[in-house]
């Protein structure tokens, strides 16, 4: 008789924990307004002690809800919770060299940074942005230049490229390149006083016939010394450049 009392008392406190637990739970989470999907953990099939392991160390991205009609308890997931995404950079303008001095800014006939390094033509150049090679040409004088399109969102810019001492081998117009690939070395080709780099940006597409500003290399000059007017600096006009640099980051 005693036996069966005891196991009787079990049965009522194993009821009552039940029940307490469903009370406490439906009351804390059915504010919750969760749309997901759950699976379902059948408590016919296991003890008490199960139950309450199952909800132990159990995180805030879970809610439960006790189903009187088949006597189940829901774990339901949060299926709609953002995931976090690593923030990835935004695209930038870079300089142009590893090792720089600036030796002439843009001016009203001279649209261009002017840029020497101590390494002199052993100088690798870099694009200032990713684009598109849009020119390889040596001009009247003699210099060997490069001109790269740069589609920005959809703006148009154009990087220009003076007295390089050689090119980067592989390159061809309508090759993609990215701010990390050279395109060739500092030198003083053409009408230049000494090794440096010549470099012009402007906002526009140079040799591009649809672009009035930048159809060819005289409008390019033309429309450069406006925008110089106007108070565009070209690539300070993007970024901070420095007096000096000894890091393209």
């Amino acid at each position: 008789m005693s036996i069966r009392r005891d196991r009787f008392v079990m049965i009522i406190a194993i009821f009552l924990f039940l029940f307490a637990l469903e009370a406490r739970i439906y009351y804390y989470y059915s504010s919750l307004d969760i749309n997901t999907s759950y699976e379902s953990i059948n408590i016919k099939n296991i003890s008490a002690v199960d139950v309450s392991e199952k909800l132990q160390g159990v995180s805030t991205s879970l809610s439960f809800l006790y189903r009187k009609d088949d006597v189940s308890y829901h774990f339901k997931e949060i299926a709609n919770e953002k995931e976090e995404k690593p923030v990835l950079p935004s695209p930038t303008w870079h300089l142009p060299t590893e090792m720089g001095i600036i030796s002439q800014n843009p001016h009203y006939g001279h649209m261009a940074l002017d840029i020497t390094s101590p390494r002199g033509s052993g100088e690798v150049i870099y694009p200032v942005y990713d684009g598109v090679i849009s020119g390889i040409y040596t001009d009247m004088y003699g210099a060997l230049i490069v001109t790269i399109l740069h589609d920005i969102n959809g703006h148009k810019y154009t990087s220009q490229y003076v007295h390089l001492s050689r090119y980067k081998e592989g390159l061809y117009v309508g090759k993609s390149v990215s701010y990390l690939d050279p395109i060739g070395w500092m030198g003083t080709t053409g009408y230049s006083t000494g090794v440096h780099l010549h470099l012009a940006v402007l906002d526009c597409a140079l040799f591009d016939s649809n672009d009035a500003n930048c159809s060819n290399l005289n409008s390019f000059f033309v429309y450069g010394n406006k925008r110089i007017n106007d108070g565009y600096l070209g690539l300070g006009s993007h970024i901070v450049v420095p007096g000096s640099w000894t890091s393209r980051s």
